[in-house]
């Protein structure tokens, strides 16, 4: 039987685990971690984590901080999908290459 393509959220979701689990293990930033620097508790993080469309603007802002998101990640969060090359070039050309 044909593999079903998840709906928009779970795409959504998708993004924002990758982003979030990516730079946790690149900066071996423990659940525990980040929860205590979000004033949070871990098993907040762990749902968060599972249902990343409850997280408050509030939580995305310290993990952005955090987990040292690249302006890049940030935006794939906001959107709910990753960007597409032609969108990072626009990106670096808007910012001055900074």
């Amino acid at each position: 039987m044909p593999k079903l393509k998840p709906n928009s959220t779970e795409e959504a979701s998708r993004v924002v685990r990758s982003c979030i689990s990516s730079n946790m293990e690149l900066y071996a930033v423990s659940e525990e971690l980040l929860a205590a620097k979000m004033g949070r508790t871990a098993r907040t993080i762990q749902t968060r984590r599972e249902r990343p469309e409850n997280f408050t603007l509030g939580e995305l802002w310290a993990a952005a901080k955090v987990l040292k998101l690249t302006p890049i990640q940030a935006a794939s969060i906001v959107l709910g999908r990753t960007l597409t090359s032609k969108e990072i070039k626009e990106f670096i050309v808007m910012s001055g290459g900074n």
